[in-house]
């Protein structure tokens, strides 16, 4: 037990000293709070609050938001007491989604401390275009027709074994509702896929199984061999794949990307262009869906204004 002790107070002291390090680079540099709302699996709402500096970022300690609303005054609340413990003159920004209760609080925030910015996740802000471009025709309908086949394959063990075999063992990505650029990862992985598809809705073993026969089965076969269908996943596939790239950019931890949104979002634009092999009525359908996909999150619209 004795040494169970010494060995996690050594911890503790390794752990202190590395936030000490970082506690200097805020001193020195400034430093930017995150804080990150997300529902666990059992319900729970945690608010984590990180400290981000040059040399990268600590997390400073989570929030238990489940028993109580989280709405602009208590978010405002959090900030003020995450500002007092940082230090007034440290802190250039604050980073959060940009749910209308943490807008409001930092549009206070920032009547407060005039030095200090809230900005919103740019990350959020491109999930959020995926999510609108997703709720519009033909998006919408291509990927609720992919879920279905998707389903459909997945839910019945003797089939998914049979795609399987068609596919060299590889799955299809499963659907997820809370992150939208897995819509895009879905559509890709049953595009790369879409030959073995055919071929297995074509083979004697589907036509001679129960799945053939049936009215669900009839209908995934129906999406699988139509031409229309894949021509939207193309579509959906043009202008999200560049998108993603952003995603990933802005998403990541190697390098700090603010200084390289304008020019990704620049490079996607002339990537769509591109996919579009220059048919203007499909890019200004496409440049369409993006303004409308950014047009309710401030940096979306920044980031969008290097498009045009």
């Amino acid at each position: 037990m004795k040494l169970e002790s010494l060995t996690l107070k050594k911890e503790v002291d390794k752990v202190d000293k590395i936030v000490d390090e970082h506690k200097v680079q805020w001193t020195k540099f400034g430093c930017s709070i995150m804080m990150d709302k997300w529902t666990a699996r059992n319900s729970k709402m945690i608010i984590n609050i990180l400290v981000n500096s040059p040399i990268g970022s600590v997390f400073l300690g989570s929030v238990d938001a489940s028993n109580e609303s989280t709405d602009s005054t208590k978010m405002y609340k959090l900030f003020e007491s995450t500002i007092e413990r940082i230090g007034l003159e440290n802190i250039v920004q604050i980073v959060t989604d940009n749910a209308s209760e943490n807008v409001k609080a930092g549009s206070m925030m920032m009547d407060a401390y005039p030095h200090i910015y809230w900005i919103p996740c740019a990350a959020h802000c491109i999930n959020l275009i995926f999510g609108d471009i997703f709720k519009v025709k033909p998006y919408a309908s291509v990927f609720k027709k992919a879920i279905r086949i998707h389903s459909y394959i997945s839910q019945r063990p003797l089939l998914l074994n049979l795609m399987r075999k068609f596919t060299k063992e590889r799955n299809l990505v499963k659907p997820a509702k809370t992150r939208f650029a897995t819509t895009f990862l879905t559509l890709r992985a049953m595009y790369i896929q879409r030959k073995n598809l055919k071929t297995l809705v074509l083979s004697t073993e589907w036509n001679s199984s129960k799945f053939a026969k049936v009215t669900l089965g009839k209908e995934v076969v129906n999406l699988i061999i139509s031409v229309h269908f894949w021509n939207d996943v193309v579509r959906a596939l043009t202008i999200c794949g560049p998108l993603t790239k952003v995603l990933r950019l802005v998403d990541g931890e190697k390098k700090s990307p603010m200084g390289y949104i304008y020019e990704a979002m620049d490079r996607a634009k002339e990537a769509i262009a591109h996919g579009f092999r220059g048919v203007r009525s499909n890019m200004r359908k496409c440049m369409k869906l993006l303004m409308q996909g950014g047009q309710n999150n401030s940096i979306g619209l920044c980031m969008l204004q290097a498009m045009f």
